[in-house]
């Protein structure tokens, strides 16, 4: 095969019924329509039920639709990805399927499987950073290493230790010029809506008692680095590392400020300890799960940065967190009850 169909050949996604996975297959499918020397890849949006409402829409969107249960049937993987060029392998620890103790053997079934398949190129999405202390609730004792810090974790294993247990597996099996890595950093805007029933019900935002500063970024910036990635040639990002961030370093407060003036409503915070906001995300997600992972990420101990690495891939800067909250569809989302994640 030369290298000009190489170039032209289909990408797949994981999770792609995600909120991010689905953003990422929408970005993919229209970046050749906003840049014409792009040509028009195929694009395949790995889920496990093709029948649900998030599926039909992928297929309307022109994605070709690929489910199997990775879980129970690993092999079809193998299946799935033969004959593609890129891999985007995004690991939601929001989706419904996926938990603490499954999250690893999905990546690592996938990585096996596009090793077996011949996949030119992997796009390794994470949201964690060798900047981050890897332990987020510690019960007080040191950690050496990546080991030892998940056993002193109160929370085992910690999505941290899993995502680095990933990387490492990743850089196992294949070549690193076949690798490119995308990190993004623990609060995305769209998280914050886990807070809608409380903001309606209190008009105020849940603050720790405790306030400390975030990196943010948000799922349209990933998406949007994520297509720009694939649809470019391999030796221009391969063996790359990137870092997606906002332009904006805030404090849990200062982007509770930013919440509350986007949605036209007056600022007022009420101060709680860590277990009466861990109730409080479980009365909204239901998951226990998916709670520790938005608190793991949103209590990071790490040094904080941020880059430009997405105006060096996209050619724009990342949306700030008062534009994302000061749109009509958002203010709307805050007046109806019961939101979903996944």
């Amino acid at each position: 095969m030369n290298t000009s169909t190489l170039e032209q050949g289909p990408i797949f996604v994981t999770c792609a019924d995600g909120e991010k996975g689905m953003a990422i297959v929408q970005y993919l499918l229209n970046l050749p329509s906003q840049h014409k020397h792009l040509p028009r890849r195929p694009i395949y949006a790995g889920l496990a039920d093709a029948t649900t409402d998030r599926a039909r829409a992928l297929k309307q969107l022109g994605a070709n639709v690929v489910a199997f249960d990775i879980f129970n049937e690993p092999t079809k993987a193998v299946q799935a990805l033969q004959g593609m060029d890129k891999l985007c392998l995004l690991i939601d620890p929001l989706n419904d399927r996926m938990t603490r103790n499954n999250i690893l053997s999905f990546s690592t079934s996938f990585i096996e499987a596009a090793k077996a398949a011949a996949v030119r190129h992997v796009i390794f999405l994470t949201p964690f950073s060798p900047l981050d202390d890897p332990l987020p609730w510690t019960n007080g004792k040191a950690a050496d290493d990546l080991q030892d810090s998940n056993k002193h974790c109160l929370y085992r294993p910690s999505f941290h230790y899993q995502f680095k247990r990933m990387e490492q597996f990743l850089f196992q099996e294949l070549d690193k010029s076949q690798v490119t890595v995308l990190r993004y950093p623990g609060i995305l805007h769209q998280h914050l809506m886990v807070f809608r029933d409380y903001v309606a019900e209190h008009n105020a935002f849940p603050l720790l008692d405790f306030d400390y500063t975030v990196e943010s970024c948000n799922i349209s910036d990933i998406a949007r680095a994520t297509a720009c990635i694939a649809h470019a040639p391999l030796r221009r990002h391969a063996s790359c590392v990137y870092k997606i961030t906002g332009p904006q370093l805030l404090t849990l407060e200062e982007v509770s400020e930013r919440m509350f003036s986007g949605l036209q409503r007056d600022h007022a915070v009420n101060r709680m300890d860590l277990t009466t906001l861990r109730q409080i995300l479980y009365d909204n997600l239901g998951n226990e799960d998916h709670v520790g992972f938005l608190l793991e990420m949103w209590q990071r101990k790490r040094r904080f940065e941020i880059t430009r690495d997405l105006e060096a891939l996209t050619g724009e800067s990342g949306k700030l967190l008062n534009e994302f909250f000061d749109d009509d569809g958002i203010r709307d989302f805050f007046k109806k009850p019961s939101p979903s994640m996944a």
